[in-house]
């Protein structure tokens, strides 16, 4: 029984088991699109000459990877679980699911004023410049991303069968 997870349970609310659930659910959705963006041609890496539905699809993968790393409204204490999830991730791996993270912080869930300078010219000249350009996963990080979403996955199944011995632990504990 993994002794971080007991911790865990210790001090998350009583919907432990439903966030697990959501986990589930939410890296099943994701491994879906991941797989779509992999088979999706013409696969384009400029997202100048992508298509909307490659776009869209990019787009997809990044939210929906990293929103289960974000603080969840409802559940308490989410972030050591969240941490967990990525264990045995290889130093390429960590190295993505950082990058995945800022892209959906910067550039997809909001426009931060760091990776998007926009400046405004009146007079015949430019109305704004925009200094970066959403980036698209390569067909390298798509590789990489499917490997971390299999990792995850794997993780969600050991750690929710371990929820449920501590929780029968825990009964039992109380009717002793």
């Amino acid at each position: 029984m993994n002794n971080s997870l007991d911790s865990i349970f210790h001090t998350f609310k009583n919907n432990m088991k439903s966030f697990m659930l959501i986990l589930e659910d939410d890296f099943r959705e994701t491994n879906e699109l991941v797989q779509e963006l992999k088979k999706y041609k013409p696969f384009k890496l400029d997202v100048r000459h992508a298509s909307p539905t490659q776009n869209a699809l990019n787009i997809s993968v990044v939210i929906s990877y990293a929103r289960s790393f974000k603080n969840s409204r409802g559940f308490e204490k989410t972030k050591d679980l969240q941490s967990l999830l990525l264990t045995g991730f290889n130093s390429n791996e960590r190295k993505l699911h950082k990058k995945i993270i800022s892209v959906r912080d910067t550039e997809f869930a909001h426009s931060d004023f760091k990776s998007i300078d926009i400046q405004v010219y009146e007079n015949d000249f430019v109305t704004h410049s925009k200094k970066t350009i959403r980036q698209l996963l390569d067909k390298h990080e798509i590789e990489i991303l499917i490997a971390s979403i299999q990792k995850i996955r794997k993780n969600i199944k050991t750690f929710s069968k371990d929820l449920d011995k501590i929780a029968i632990c825990r009964l039992n504990s109380r009717s002793n």
